[in-house]
């Protein structure tokens, strides 16, 4: 039997890049004799994150496209044809079986060129709201796998499946009980972690060191992970409050341990918002206004319209909100159960299982 070999795209932010590490896991599970080659871009969190969870990476010169006409938009196109070309040379080299793409910057060039060039191809959608690259690749590429229904409108529908967002396996098999132990967390006290999304947020972060002696005040153990940019700044802020019950970490290696500790969970809302769902974890979201397409928003009201989560929007952010929003909850453990079981019902825990056999029907 000849050696299978699958390329994925992926790459600037964890919401792109953990999605498809979930389903090349599974994909190399399936055939153990698999070539799997990831390609992104060389400024992206792909560069730490892919080695570190074993896969070979290749990456292509490639920025993000201001919002806003500018000099730098021009450029970036430029970049953006370059990488194409690039890109060319890449599938001729390695001749995937299969590509697949999970939106963002760093997809766009590598999936163009693969569908132009005939190799069977699929991207994933993680969000409520499409990005403009899987809207433009949609015409182009062989299947669309999606996380959300609402998303139909936007792609050709004879190529949708929806599969939800594929997760790492140590997000669907993380235990409380475990993972308070491993933390040295009391089995009884409640647990309020805060989380920025993969790169950290300024605002989200300054309003929880304001809201600091409060949200002790509760008596929950406060897990803050800030961002690397953020750390220092944030760690000064939480010295005064040192102690047992307050930890500040730049950035959760051991995100699924956090997350089956949490009681509550403060976050932006991105893809993210799929590892809330399989946990079954309550929320107060905080949707980034300057996601594309405000896409984070359509997220965000997915969840609350099912009633796991509490959406407070940017302008409407402050520590008084965030502090009243996390005592109306933590305190009601009725309403948390709720919650949890109203997050957990928007889950598809078998996503990654599901887009890794659409890959393999592409395969001749």
């Amino acid at each position: 039997m000849r050696t299978l070999r699958a390329m994925f795209a992926a790459g600037g932010t964890g919401g792109h890049i953990y999605p498809a590490v979930a389903v090349a896991k599974e994909f190399a599970a399936r055939h153990p004799d698999a070539e799997i080659l990831f390609v992104g871009s060389k400024r992206g969190m792909e560069n730490q994150i892919v080695p570190t969870e074993g896969f070979k990476l290749v990456t292509l010169d490639l920025t993000y496209l201001p919002r806003y006409p500018s000099f730098e938009q021009v450029k970036t196109a430029f970049r953006a044809a370059k990488a194409i070309v690039q890109a060319v040379g890449l599938l001729k080299r390695f001749a995937p079986d299969v590509v697949m793409g999970t939106g963002g910057y760093a997809a766009g060039p590598l999936m163009f060129a693969a569908a132009l060039m005939g190799y069977p191809t699929i991207i994933h959608e993680q969000n409520a709201f499409p990005s403009l690259t899987n809207r433009l690749l949609a015409r182009f590429v062989d299947r669309i796998a999606v996380s959300h229904e609402s998303v139909y409108a936007h792609f050709p529908r004879q190529k949708v499946h929806v599969t939800g967002n594929p997760l790492r396996p140590a997000i669907l098999i993380a235990d409380r009980s475990e993972a308070r132990r491993s933390l040295g967390i009391h089995c009884k006290q409640k647990v309020l972690l805060v989380v920025g999304g993969s790169g950290g947020a300024l605002r989200l972060n300054q309003t929880v060191c304001d809201a600091y002696g409060e949200l002790l005040s509760l008596g929950v153990h406060l897990i803050h992970v800030t961002g690397k940019k953020y750390y220092s700044e944030v760690s000064v802020r939480a010295s005064v409050f040192g102690g047992k019950s307050l930890d500040v970490l730049d950035y959760a290696t051991n995100m699924p341990e956090l997350l089956a500790a949490a009681d509550l969970v403060i976050s932006r809302s991105g893809s993210f918002t799929a590892e809330l769902a399989a946990l079954g974890k309550p929320s107060i979201l905080i949707p980034s206004p300057i996601a594309a397409n405000d896409h984070q928003l359509f997220n965000a009201r997915v969840v609350e319209s099912a009633g796991g989560a509490v959406v407070i929007t940017e302008d409407s952010l402050s520590s008084q909100a965030l502090t009243d929003a996390v005592r109306r909850l933590i305190t009601n453990d009725e309403t948390l159960a709720e919650m949890a079981d109203k997050s957990r019902g928007l889950a598809f825990p078998h996503a990654t299982a599901s887009i890794c056999s659409l890959m393999e029907k592409l395969i001749i």
